[in-house]
């Protein structure tokens, strides 16, 4: 049996988690927007053979171990509705890990990333999480200045995508793995 775990996807309306998880999960991106209402819910078993050599174990036993079990995540893609969110705070509990994510060509949503991190800290304890600047094929609204700010302050690591175009998704969601793993052992 594998190792599993469930991953929230968090953030505003609109900054792109969704299509995010389409893309990394089924490799597919829709243009037209549609607007998740509660929870969507999709699985991936991440292939381990390609990250397995960055996580640190010192046993070679358990580096075997994770190998040959693999690792199954469940993707729940939150509404960012926060004025709905009381709702789906239950989708919260369990969870191993995060992405929490912000539109680089939109500032409200920026803003509201302080918002989701201490809603995660509060519904899922202290889990792995990262942040994702989506959207990074239009113009940016966010400077960079703020956005390394923003790592220092939370201290995670911090990547920028575009679901539209490929581009850093898969290393995001593998350094998330990562992370779920290394809390794992």
């Amino acid at each position: 049996m594998s190792y599993r775990g469930k991953v929230v996807l968090l953030g505003a309306p609109s900054v792109g988690k969704t299509s995010l998880l389409a893309r990394y999960v089924d490799d597919i991106f829709r243009d037209e927007y549609m607007q998740t209402i509660g929870a969507n819910f999709l699985v991936k078993e991440v292939d381990l053979k390609n990250i397995i050599h960055n996580i640190d174990i010192k046993s070679s036993g358990r580096n075997q171990d994770i190998k040959e079990r693999g690792l199954k995540l469940y993707f729940w893609d939150i509404g960012g509705q926060t004025d709905k969110l009381f709702a789906n705070e239950y989708y919260f509990i369990q969870a191993v890990g995060a992405l929490v994510v912000f539109s680089l060509n939109n500032r409200s949503s920026f803003e509201q990333i302080d918002f989701w991190i201490q809603k995660l800290k509060e519904l899922s304890g202290d889990i792995p999480y990262i942040i994702l600047g989506n959207k990074s094929d239009l113009e940016r609204t966010i400077d960079k200045d703020e956005i390394t700010t923003m790592k220092e302050k939370f201290g995670c690591q911090y990547f920028e995508t575009s679901a539209k175009m490929n581009m850093g998704v898969k290393k995001a969601f593998e350094a998330l793995s990562l992370q779920i793993l290394d809390d794992i052992k």
